[in-house]
Order: C-alpha cells, then structure tokens, then sequence
C-alpha cells in the first residue's frame, strides 16, 4: 500500500469515493455536488501549502484524508483540521486509516501548526473511530451538535 498526495488523475476516483462517504454517512439527506467536490479535490492537488490531502492507494484507491491550515481565531498560530477522512469498507480495519493520518500528521507538522483536529460528524462507527483516534495520541475536546431545520432557503 502507498501513502501519497492525490494528483490530478485521481480527481474522478475521489469524487465517486466521496459519493460513497456521502450515501453512508449523516449528510445523506443532503445532495452531493460532484462539480464542487471535484473543485475542492484540485485545490489538494494544487494548493498544498494551505490544502492537505493524501490517498491509500493499492491497485486502486481505498481511503483519503484532508483538511487545511488555519489560524486559530485569537492568535497567529496555525491548526490543523481535517475536511474529509474516509476509508472504503473492507480496508477498515487494516493500516490504511492509520497511514493516512501519520502523513497528514506530517503534513501538518512541515505548515508549523500546533495542533491538528479531526472530526468524527459522519455518524460513522463514532465509538469506534473516537477510540481509534485516541489510540494514535488525540484526546476528546468537545462535541458536535447538530438540529436539521425543516426551512431552508
């Protein structure tokens, strides 16, 4: 298995795993808009020094992360967080998803950032993957809450 950033040539193959994060997950009820995936994928490809991305590939690609540098809202100190993190189903488990995050940990390292975020808002295995999270050294900060509202405009 290679850990590596995406290129140009896996933007389709990222968009349809998107796809398939997207119908599994809490935002299911909401459309997936391939073109602006497909736009936010070129920016990993284009934009490293703010966009971070890397995919799992064997024979074919079976898990992606990323996310970007900021500053925290009150400082000029750069942090982490990730956007997307998505292992396909018969590779969880294994060592793609703990790859992943040691080269997106890199990553988040060589931009001088003092912390790095990741988010478990999927709804996917959320007890499970905060574990496996906290088994890599991230710690619990908070929670996420979520109310759908029937109105939109």
């Amino acid at each position: 298995m290679t850990i590596r950033p995406p290129r140009e040539s896996d933007v389709e193959a990222i968009v349809a795993m998107g796809e398939r994060m997207h119908r599994e997950s809490a935002y299911s009820f909401l459309p997936y808009d391939s073109g602006k995936v497909g736009r936010l994928v070129r920016a990993f490809v284009h934009e490293p020094e703010v966009y971070g991305g890397f995919v799992a590939e064997d024979a074919a690609l079976l898990g992606m992360i990323g996310g970007y540098v900021s500053d925290y809202f009150f400082c000029d100190e750069k942090v982490v967080s990730d956007m997307i993190f998505f292992v396909e189903r018969p590779y969880r488990g294994g060592s793609a998803a703990a790859r992943l995050i040691r080269a997106f940990t890199g990553w988040a390292i060589e931009r001088g950032a003092r912390e790095m975020c990741l988010g478990i808002s999927t709804g996917i295995q959320t007890e499970k993957t905060g574990r496996f999270y906290e088994h890599l050294g991230f710690f619990p900060a908070g929670a996420l809450y979520k109310r759908r509202l029937d109105q939109h405009p």
